[in-house]
């Protein structure tokens, strides 16, 4: 994301505490978290967390018993969305400096649901597809759930350029081959959520 996209998706409207990307403002995120249907007790990765503002909301849902692991190679963004999760008394996140394209610190089949909000459109992730979702794969219970956000492939004056948008028919090209069957979609105004199933 250039820093012209990163400007966009800081502070536009989005009210955020945290520092660093991010696209929480582009939808509701009720509506986005009701169609994950997260129960008390889950585990929820935010792989590419940003600010933080989708593990904030996660932790809320997810309850004490529940759990909110935010990944980010940013360093300041971990430490700002840590600092965030303590003044809110929020124990049940845990944020990690970590290369979500590489080997996660994470177990196997230990994730409910892994979510990746606006990130995939970036190349240098997407080159490395194959590699991230193995590893996904990997992460995720047998009956877990990939959510890939991003926004829709059609021009808009914020986001990425339309070059590097991609549909959800693309993300499901990139995350097939790796073992994910898409289930599910929810369309909204300015971007979609494609929900995904190891198979």
């Amino acid at each position: 994301m250039n820093n012209q996209n990163q400007q966009h998706c800081r502070s536009r409207g989005s009210g955020k505490k945290g520092y660093g990307p991010t696209s929480f403002w582009l939808q509701d995120p009720e509506a986005v978290f009701d169609h994950l249907t997260l129960r008390e007790g889950m585990i929820f990765v935010d792989a590419g967390c940003g600010a933080g503002e989708y593990s904030l909301y996660a932790a809320r849902l997810l309850g004490k018993r529940g759990h909110v692991i935010a990944l980010d190679t940013v360093e300041t963004s971990i430490e700002q969305l840590n600092t965030l999760a303590r003044k809110e008394g929020k124990t049940n996140i845990t944020g990690h400096v970590c290369d979500i394209t590489a080997a996660l610190p994470l177990k196997t089949n230990s994730v409910d649901v892994l979510m990746l909000s606006t990130v995939l459109h970036i190349k240098s992730v997407r080159d490395q597809a194959e590699s991230m979702f193995s590893e996904f794969k990997r992460v995720l219970r047998p009956d877990g759930v990939l959510a890939v956000l991003e926004c829709k492939k059609e021009e808009a004056n914020f986001g990425p350029p339309l070059h590097s948008r991609l549909s959800a028919d693309d993300v499901e090209t990139l995350a097939a081959p790796c073992g994910f069957k898409r289930y599910s979609e929810l369309n909204l105004k300015h971007t979609y959520l494609a929900c995904f199933q190891p198979c």
